[in-house]
């Protein structure tokens, strides 16, 4: 059911709400590549400082598709009867592809070589009461310690630099380009993969808004397959080996603020699913999470905040990947 857009064929806009990171990738490849263009779409790109601010545009209608966190906000704003909906997975940590690091401090890395000695520790996490915090005690755990056994700061990315370069921190949870970053200054050491304490854990989501959901899911459809196509020259290209890494590069380097290039060479990249599955097991644990610590009032039912229709048609469009 392509829309193959002759010249001069008018593509219908499709408001993408992202944040301009490297996992965001597959948007940018189905954009670039003419994929949205086959299907008779075209992404409007409108960039959010961070993915938790794409929901409330979204269930308005102010955006068709949002790149978004998986959220406290996320699941309370579903439960308030916003209609926004998990279409499809973006990112999620595997071995060798996560993005996130525990980094420890340079001086300390002789010093802290196994979980339990992150006890006592002054501990930095991008985003207390998140996905980020649930992390950091499931690292913890893996040293018989709680979240109790440590002091935990809210500091983004560049002020954990920072604050590593003045010895206020001892560990940090770092987030790509900024962990490798700050092991080239010799700052800060990555000492562990989140993907090596809890791997599989869904970060990012393709998040659809009632334009889509409910007034035209047909484009909505369109727009998933498009998105396919591009998370599968991504997967080809960077995972598997296979395609060209450089063309993949260099579409980043125009969509997103990372332009060195030498950096693509030494960072960890995003794990992408050729086949969208989305882990609801892991998406639940989290949600459970959120509401123990009183972040959602009450659990988010899954069959609702997740719409399985557009990855399906995708899916059955282009058969699993090989």
């Amino acid at each position: 059911r392509s829309l193959l857009a002759g010249v001069g064929a008018q593509l219908q806009p499709v408001r993408v709400g992202i944040v301009a990171i490297a996992s965001e990738v597959g948007l940018f490849l189905a954009q670039e590549r003419g994929y949205l263009a086959e299907q008779g779409l075209t992404a409007d790109f409108v960039r959010f400082e961070g993915g938790a601010q794409v929901a409330a545009p979204l269930s308005i209608g102010e955006l068709e598709v949002g790149s978004g966190p998986v959220s406290a906000a996320l699941f309370n704003g579903i439960n308030r009867g916003l209609e926004v909906r998990i279409a499809a997975p973006q990112s999620r940590y595997e071995p060798g592809y996560s993005q996130l690091w525990l980094s420890v401090r340079q001086d300390l890395a002789d010093t802290v070589r196994d979980y339990p000695d992150l006890r006592g520790r002054t501990i930095a996490v991008l985003t207390l009461a998140s996905t980020s915090e649930l992390l950091v005690e499931r690292a913890l755990q893996r040293g018989g310690l709680s979240l109790n056994d440590v002091s935990l700061v809210q500091l983004g990315p560049g002020d954990q630099l920072t604050a590593f370069a003045n010895r206020a921190i001892d560990a940090g949870l770092l987030i790509e380009p900024q962990a490798t970053i700050a092991a080239d200054r010799g700052l800060a050491t990555r000492w562990r993969e989140a993907a090596e304490w809890s791997p599989g854990v869904q970060v990012s989501n393709i998040l659809y808004g009632p334009n889509f959901t409910q007034r035209n899911v047909d484009a909505g459809q369109r727009f998933m397959l498009a998105y396919l196509k591009g998370v599968r020259d991504y997967y080809d290209a960077i995972i598997a080996g296979r395609g060209d890494r450089e063309a993949v590069i260099a579409t980043l380097m125009r969509y997103t603020p990372l332009q060195d290039r030498a950096l693509y060479d030494r960072m960890r990249w995003a794990y992408l699913d050729p086949n969208l599955a989305l882990d609801e097991d892991d998406l639940r644990a989290t949600m459970q999470w959120f509401v123990a610590r009183g972040l959602v009032d009450r659990p988010v039912d899954l069959a609702t905040a997740v719409d399985r229709r557009f990855a399906d048609y995708a899916l059955s469009a282009l058969g699993p990947h090989p």
